[in-house]
């Protein structure tokens, strides 16, 4: 008796059958590196958005009454400054001078007051730090925080005994902050981000004074 061999149907059937699966093994598997990227990126934006965190309360929760320096070299007289010409930011801003910057025997050549910057570049949350209070002829360094950042805003609180008709500040929040030698009771950051939303976070402001060798810097 013959041996029977498939007909041509039955091999292109069977082609059709492990093509199906290759196919399907092939979008079962790019499924699953796609979910394995997206997570790893999820979870390193997470890191970065806690470390944002961090540094932001370690530098809010510091800030002195120290007036700070414009980009042009021009002494401010308000402690903090969202103002356009000093931030430099495509969305939103805010520069003060915080202390803890920590120089025992003044070893590294910077001092213990730290003027800082935050703003947005190219969508991209910085942080932009100076050596000294009154030298802006120094390079500064610029870290970036973290990305897809849609806007970025501030508010300042002023307490009761701060307001000043005549400067039109009365207490309460105020977008913008422009009475000389007071710093705000407290900060109010929102920060949308393109994966998170929007972001709120208050800071209480404790208004500590530079002592006398930081006041020299």
């Amino acid at each position: 008796m013959k041996a029977r061999g498939f007909t041509l149907v039955e091999v292109l059937v069977t082609m059709v059958i492990f093509a199906i699966i290759g196919i399907a093994s092939f979008q079962v598997l790019d499924q699953m590196v796609s979910t394995k990227e997206q997570s790893e990126k999820g979870t390193a934006q997470l890191e970065r958005l806690q470390y944002l965190m961090l540094v932001l309360d370690r530098d809010f929760q510091q800030m002195v009454a120290k007036p700070v320096r414009l980009s042009s070299g021009e002494l401010a007289q308000n402690y903090v400054s969202n103002d356009s010409a000093m931030v430099e930011s495509d969305s939103g801003g805010v520069a003060f001078v915080r202390s803890g910057y920590q120089n025992p025997g003044a070893i590294l050549p910077r001092g213990e007051l730290q003027p800082v910057i935050y703003r947005v570049r190219d969508k991209v949350l910085q942080r932009v730090s100076f050596p000294y209070v009154n030298d802006r002829s120094r390079e500064p360094n610029v870290r970036q925080l973290i990305d897809g950042v849609k806007s970025l805003r501030f508010r300042f609180y002023v307490r009761a005994g701060d307001s000043n008709e005549n400067l039109g500040v009365s207490s309460g929040w105020r977008n913008d902050w422009n009475l000389p030698e007071k710093l705000p009771a407290a900060v109010e950051m929102v920060l949308e981000l393109e994966d998170y939303g929007e972001i709120r976070r208050v800071w209480l402001v404790a208004g500590g004074v530079a002592n006398a060798t930081e006041q020299s810097e």
